[in-house]
């Protein structure tokens, strides 16, 4: 519920940022919350999925291109 409500402050044009912020910080603290229970450290998992990213779509291949 609480992404939907941080979509829906970007969905119609102008972003109510101060409407962001909380919702933001609601998702935030969820992710947080999520990634403790699960025993998981957000910096490592980030950096990880970062990495997978990047070999992926190497940055030589995919700059200028939407195409996967």
């Amino acid at each position: 519920m609480e992404a939907a409500e941080l979509l829906e402050c970007f969905q119609w044009g102008d972003a109510d940022l101060d409407s962001a912020k909380d919702e933001l910080t609601d998702v935030l603290t969820y992710c947080m919350l999520l990634a403790d229970k699960m025993d998981l450290d957000p910096d490592t998992i980030v950096l990880d999925k970062l990495e997978k990213t990047r070999a992926k779509y190497p940055v030589e291949k995919a700059r200028g291109t939407s195409v996967k």
